[in-house]
């Protein structure tokens, strides 16, 4: 096994910028808190690019950030590293690929869309993706299954929207020298519901979102599940009707999942939507091959 060496965007243009040279692969990474280096837990955090095993020294450029969606990625204003490395005339560079992890934070967004606006008046269907027990009862009485918590408008808005973004970043990539260059993104590990957060989120993502709607405790991991297998049927459906997007199925690698209840590191999770070190290690040490076997069949 070969290096990988992870370095910041940023770092490009410091005082004593990376030989990109000397690397037998340079690569391009954006995407949220699943590509950034530890920052919502220092201590007992990691990624997953630190754990792609490769066979050929590597660099990886990141334009990763916590909590960064797939429209900021799109963005050239609000993210503007990753788009002028990727097609800007007069700072872009021809990267071997591009790594993309998006749509987990967009999914988790949408759910924290609470049912009512700070005005008192009730969200519209399409903009949250979840109900409370009245509304489930009113458009669903005949489902007693997760269904019953979806709001199937507010998901098709959010599946649009992510397809959509999809698209455009697809369209930006090709606009410059890095056209065709492969794109790769993943699916997402579907999470165990949990009261287990960060400093500025203690009670995790999806477990408060799920209180605010009145979401009984026992039908809160199918309703979580359900949604995470629908943002990686997307992407496993989108990817492959795109020029050049290869999806690599995280969802399918098998991971020891959080107790139910606990509050604090538990299985491969560190949190509630975060994996320990042996977490990403376990989907780099798949993923990695995944990623070397696409390079290899463009021969860029």
């Amino acid at each position: 096994m070969d290096t990988l060496t992870l370095i910041p965007a940023d770092a490009l243009t410091g005082s004593n910028p990376p030989t990109l040279g000397e690397y037998g692969r340079r690569l391009l990474a954006e995407g949220d808190s699943w590509f950034t280096i530890g920052a919502l837990n220092p201590v007992r955090g990691s990624n997953l690019l630190l754990n792609l095993r490769v066979t050929r020294s590597t660099a990886i450029i990141s334009c990763a950030y916590p909590g960064d969606t797939l429209a900021h990625m799109v963005d050239h204003v609000n993210d503007p590293w990753f788009d002028r490395l990727l097609c800007h005339p007069n700072f872009a560079s021809r990267w071997e690929g591009i790594l993309l992890s998006a749509g987990g934070n967009d999914l988790i967004d949408a759910a924290q869309q609470r049912p009512r606006h700070r005005d008192g008046q009730p969200a519209a269907w399409d903009e949250r993706l979840l109900l409370t027990p009245d509304e489930a009862l009113q458009l669903h009485p005949g489902e007693a299954g997760a269904m019953r918590w979806i709001s199937e408008p507010g998901w098709q808005r959010l599946a649009g929207y992510l397809v959509a973004n999809l698209i455009e970043l697809v369209e930006r990539r090709d606009e410059g020298m890095n056209r065709g260059v492969p794109l790769m993104l993943h699916t997402y590990s579907a999470p165990v519901v949990r009261p287990a957060g960060v400093v500025t989120a203690p009670q995790g993502w999806l477990w408060p979102a799920f209180e605010a709607f009145g979401i009984p405790v026992d039908a809160r991991q199918a309703v979580s599940d359900l949604l995470f297998d629908r943002l990686r049927r997307l992407w496993l459906d989108t990817g492959p009707s795109l020029p050049q997007v290869r999806v690599f199925d995280s969802a399918a690698v098998p991971l020891n999942p959080a107790r139910p209840g606990s509050t604090g590191p538990s299985g491969d999770w560190v949190n509630e939507i975060h994996l320990t070190r042996a977490g990403y290690a376990k989907l780099g040490a798949a993923m990695g091959p995944w990623m070397e076997a696409q390079l290899q069949e463009v021969r860029l």
